[in-house]
C-alpha cells in the first residue's frame, strides 16, 4: 500500500495543482459506492413483503426507493465524469508542456535518456497521470466499501462474516502475490520495448549511413536479441495473467459455493430469513466484484508507477549545459563579439583551449579547421547551449549571460547545416519569428526566394513537406536564412550552410552572405574554399586551439593548415565537436550513438 501512496504522491509532485478537484473525484467515487449498497436493501425489502404476507402496497415504497437510488447513482456518475475530464485535460496538457520546456532547457538530455523513450513519455506516459489518480480513487473507496460490507455481515451473523472475510483475504493474498510477478515482468517488457525503440531511432536517424555501410545485419541481430528477451518477459507475464484470470478465480468459486451452502443451512434452521439470505448473497457478490476491481486497480497502479517514474526521471534530469539568463534589457546591440581566453570541456575532454578572437559588425568571420577541431562548439557557445567554466564571451562588452532571454534571442540568430523546416505553410514557417507579411516578403526577396514562392499556386500558403519536394535543399536553406533575417538579429551564425546544396545555389548563398554583412556581424563555420575566400577575417582551429587568425591574406600567407583547407578539392563537413569523444570506429560502436540534435551540429 505504501508503494501505491508514493505513486500518487509522485503525481502530486509532478502536477501540484487541482488538489480540490482530486478530492472531488475521490468523494464522487465514495458516494457512488455508498449508493450502490442501497439497491440490495430494496430487493430484500420486496422479498420480505412477499414472503411475510405483508401489505402488498408496501412494495411501492421499495420500488420508489429503487428509482431514487438510480437517479442519485447516475447523477453522481455525471459529476464523476465531469471531474475526470477536467483533470485529464489538466494533467495531460500541463505535464506535457512541462516536459517540453524541461527538454528544451536541458539539451544534453538525449545523452542519458533515449529519444525513443522521451517521445514515448511525452506522448503516452503523460496520459497515465489521470489514470493513476482514477485507479487510486477506485482502489481506496473500494477498500472502504468492503469494510462497510463486512460490518453489515457481522451485524447479521459473525460466523458468516468470518467465512466471507477468510475467502476474501485468501483471494487478496493470491492476487497480490500474482500482481507482483505481473508487474515485475511488465517492467521487463517495457525495458526491452525501449531498447528496440532505441535501435529503431538510430535506424531512422542514420538511414543513409546504414545503407551505405551495410549495417542492417548487425542492427537486425541487435533487434533480434532484444526481441528474444522481450518474448521471454512477455510470456512469463502472460503466464501469471492466465493464473490471475483463470486459476485463482476457480479457487474463489469453491469458497463462494461453501458460503452459499452455509447460508442455505442457516435458512433451513430458521436462523435467517429468505430476504436476509438474498441481501447477504447480493453483498457477497458485491464483495467478490469489488475485490476484483480493487485488485485490478492496484495492479494498474503498479504498472502506472513505472510510467510515472519515467516522467519523473526526465523532469529530474539536470543538464551540465543548463544556464540562466540575466536581466540586462538593452536591445540596442551593435554586434561586437569577443571570446576572451575561453576554455570548454565535456566529460573531462577539453574541446576548446584558451581561445581568444573578435568578430566585428560588417564583417564575415570564418571559423575553419578539420573535423573535431572545435568549430561547432564556438557556435554552440554563442547560442548559449553551454555555460563556460573559464574565460569570457562578450557582446558589446557585456557577458552573453547578462542579457535577458528576449534581448539575446532576438539579437543572435542563424542557420544550421540542416535547416529546421516545419511541415506547415511557408507563411507559418516564417511566422514562428515574425507574423508581419510585408517583412516576410522583404526577407524572401533578399534571399532570392520570392519569385519561386510567387510562382506556386498557393504562394506563401503552400504547405511544405519532404514527400512533395516543393523546394530543393538549397531553397530550404534560403528559407531558413529568410527566417533568421526576420528576427532582426544583429549577429548571424551560419554552420556549414552550403554543405548540402548544389554549386549554383552555393554561389547564390555566398552572394547573400556578402549582402548581409553590410548590416550584420556574420560568423560562419565552413569547409568550402569558396566561402573562405569571401571572409574578412579567418580563425583557424586545430585540436581546440587557434593556430592562426587575422585578415584573409595574412592567414593564407602564414598558415600551412589554412592553405591546405583553402586548396582542398574535397572536404567533409564539420562533425559535432562535442560528440567526437564517442565517435564510431566500428559498426558495433556506431550502434551506441545517435545523430546529434538539430541544435548541435
Amino acid at each position: 500500500m505504501r508503494h501505491f501512496l508514493e505513486t500518487v504522491q509522485t503525481v502530486f509532485e509532478i502536477a501540484p495543482k487541482k488538489r480540490f478537484e482530486v478530492f472531488e473525484l475521490f468523494l464522487s467515487f465514495m458516494l457512488y459506492n455508498l449508493v450502490s449498497l442501497l439497491p440490495p436493501i430494496a430487493t430484500a425489502g420486496i422479498i420480505a413483503v412477499i414472503t411475510q404476507g405483508s401489505n402488498f402496497h408496501a412494495i411501492w415504497f421499495y420500488v420508489i426507493l429503487f428509482l431514487l437510488f438510480y437517479i442519485i447513482e447516475y447523477t453522481i456518475l455525471g459529476w464523476k465524469y465531469y471531474i475526470y475530464v477536467a483533470l485529464s485535460h489538466y494533467y495531460y496538457g500541463t505535464v506535457q508542456q512541462k516536459l517540453f520546456d524541461h527538454i528544451i532547457s536541458n539539451i544534453s538530455i538525449t545523452e542519458k535518456i533515449s529519444r525513443g523513450r522521451i517521445t514515448d513519455t511525452c506522448k503516452e506516459d503523460v496520459s497515465y497521470l489521470i489514470q493513476t489518480i482514477n485507479s487510486a480513487a477506485i482502489a481506496l473507496t473500494g477498500i472502504i466499501q468492503l469494510l462497510i460490507i463486512f460490518l453489515i455481515f457481522a451485524s447479521y451473523n459473525i460466523f458468516i462474516a468470518l467465512i466471507a472475510l477468510i475467502i476474501d483475504l485468501l483471494y487478496i493474498y493470491l492476487m497480490s502475490k500474482n500482481s507482483k510477478n505481473v508487474a515485475k515482468y511488465f517492467d521487463g517488457v517495457r525495458k526491452y520495448q525501449d531498447r528496440i525503440l532505441d535501435v529503431l531511432n538510430q535506424i531512422l536517424n542514420n538511414l543513409k549511413q546504414i545503407k551505405t555501410l551495410n549495417l542492417m545485419p548487425i542492427l537486425n541481430r541487435k533487434i533480434s536479441s532484444n526481441r528474444s528477451s522481450y518474448d521471454v518477459q512477455y510470456d512469463k507475464r502472460y503466464l501469471y495473467l492466465t493464473s490471475r484470470y483463470c486459476k485463482i478465480p476457480m479457487i474463489i468459486q469453491v469458497g463462494k459455493i461453501t458460503l452459499y451452502i452455509v447460508l442455505a443451512a442457516l435458512v433451513f434452521n430458521n436462523q435467517i430469513t429468505i430476504d436476509k439470505l438474498v441481501l447477504l448473497i447480493s453483498y457477497f457478490e458485491m464483495v467478490v466484484t469489488n475485490t476484483d476491481k480493487t485488485l485490478e486497480e492496484l495492479l494498474n497502479l503498479t504498472t502506472f508507477s513505472i510510467r510515472i517514474q519515467r516522467i519523473k526521471s526526465i523532469l529530474n534530469y539536470t543538464s551540465y549545459t543548463k544556464n540562466s539568463f540575466g536581466n540586462l534589457n538593452n536591445d540596442y546591440i551593435n554586434g561586437d563579439v569577443l571570446f576572451e581566453n575561453v576554455s570548454f570541456s565535456i566529460s573531462g575532454r577539453e574541446i576548446l583551449k584558451n581561445i581568444s578572437f573578435e568578430a566585428k559588425p560588417n564583417e564575415i568571420t570564418a571559423i575553419v579547421g578539420k573535423p573535431g577541431s572545435g568549430k561547432t562548439t564556438i557556435i554552440n557557445l554563442l547560442y548559449r547551449l553551454y555555460s563556460i567554466k573559464s574565460g569570457k564571451i562578450l557582446i558589446d562588452g557585456r557577458s552573453i549571460f547578462d542579457y535577458t532571454k528576449k534581448v539575446y534571442t532576438t539579437n543572435v540568430s542563424g542557420v544550421f547545416q540542416r535547416p529546421i523546416i516545419f511541415e506547415m505553410s511557408i507563411r507559418d514557417n516564417l511566422s514562428v519569428v515574425d507574423r508581419n507579411q510585408k517583412r516576410q516578403i522583404e526577407a524572401c526577396r533578399r534571399v532570392g526566394l520570392f519569385e519561386k514562392i510567387a510562382s506556386l499556386p498557393r504562394g506563401l500558403n503552400t504547405v511544405l513537406n519532404e514527400e512533395r519536394g516543393i523546394f530543393t535543399d538549397g531553397e530550404l536553406q534560403k528559407l531558413a536564412i529568410a527566417r533568421a533575417l526576420l528576427s532582426q538579429a544583429e549577429i548571424l551564425l551560419f554552420d556549414e550552410v552550403t554543405s548540402n546544396v548544389d554549386p549554383e545555389t552555393s554561389k547564390e548563398i555566398i552572394k547573400i552572405l556578402e549582402d548581409l554583412k553590410d548590416d550584420h556581424t556574420i560568423i560562419i563555420i565552413t569547409h568550402k574554399p569558396e566561402i573562405m575566400k569571401i571572409a574578412d577575417k579567418i580563425i583557424v582551429l586545430s585540436e581546440g586551439k587557434i593556430v592562426a587568425k587575422g585578415k584573409n591574406k595574412e592567414v593564407l600567407a602564414k598558415s600551412a593548415l589554412y592553405r591546405e583547407l583553402r586548396s582542398a578539392t574535397f572536404a567533409r563537413p564539420s562533425l559535432d565537436d562535442e560528440s567526437e569523444h564517442i565517435k564510431a570506429d566500428s559498426p558495433e560502436d556506431f550502434l551506441q550513438t545517435e545523430e546529434p540534435s538539430l541544435e548541435l551540429k
